[in-house]
């Protein structure tokens, strides 16, 4: 176990491999930023809006800077997301991403709720502040030739982190709900509930059709949980990367149609493909 342990994080890995992770942690990241047009104009909400929140939050995630220098930071983040991207100082700009993006993952959820959580700037934010540390950074291209290596332990950690978020929401269906989660008519009610936010009537929702199917909210209850739990098993098995990955791009295609749920992060199920061709052919 000691030397599975040690191979596990120690093992080296391809450069190429680390220079695709920074490549996908910065553009998932810079691709939800663009997407929060001037999200520190959240600061200048009614005093009464931030009356929750308390200082040891604002401490936390070192808010309370004047809104000009907030739209300032948030520029630089943008300018080192794309420095991390195309590999311009790569261990400067990663490091400074994470932090900046740790700063501002909370602006859309801290006034009605105490965590920065499910809006996907989680696993970019610590990431790159992982490959910040990694060795070898210095010489990630884009796409770096892959004739070199280099521990694996930065890239092993952010898959196992990712990793967690299937894992843990497994988990809590387990631990809130107990076996009654998957059964048919709880995932039934998910699908009305989440689909009542439809424009178009609801004979058109695909969503309200397959509530009307027990076998099928059975399918999508037990399939779902046994998926996020059976998901670390990618960490240590190609068998079970060749099987679990695809059925993971299935899953969130199906939270996005039939549930109204996209997870940002989908991109990042390709941190677990091996992009070395001459290692995989070995």
């Amino acid at each position: 176990m000691s030397a599975r342990w040690e191979a596990f994080w120690h093992a080296p890995t391809s450069v190429r491999n680390l220079a695709v992770a920074r490549v996908l942690l910065a553009g998932t990241a810079l691709w939800m930023v663009l997407s929060r047009f001037d999200l520190p104009s959240v600061l200048a909400f009614p005093a009464e809006m931030w009356a929750g929140v308390g200082a040891a939050r604002r401490a936390r995630f070192l808010l309370g800077a004047p809104l000009e220098l907030e739209q300032t930071l948030y520029a630089a983040l943008h300018a080192t997301l794309v420095a991390a991207l195309l590999g311009l100082y790569p261990r400067l700009a990663c490091f400074a991403s994470g932090l900046l993006l740790y700063h501002f993952a909370p602006f859309e959820t801290i006034i009605r709720s105490p965590n920065p959580y499910l809006r996907g700037l989680t696993i970019p934010a610590l990431g790159l502040l992982v490959l910040s540390f990694a060795p070898h950074v210095r010489r990630w291209r884009v796409f770096p030739a892959a004739d070199d290596d280099a521990p694996a332990w930065p890239l092993r950690l952010v898959q196992v982190l990712l990793c967690q978020i299937y894992f843990f929401a497994g988990y809590a269906k387990l631990v809130t709900s107990g076996l009654e989660w998957p059964a048919a008519e709880n995932v039934r009610r998910y699908l009305l509930l989440l689909n009542q936010g439809l424009s178009n009537a609801p004979a058109g929702s695909l969503g309200y059709a397959v509530a009307d199917l027990p076998w099928a909210c059975t399918l999508l209850g037990w399939g779902g949980l046994a998926l996020e739990l059976l998901f670390p098993l990618v960490l240590f098995s190609r068998v079970a990367r060749l099987v679990l990955l695809p059925l993971a791009v299935v899953f969130h295609v199906g939270n996005g149609v039939l549930f109204r749920i996209f997870f940002q992060n989908v991109f990042l199920l390709l941190l677990f493909v091996d992009w070395d061709r001459r290692r995989s052919a070995s």
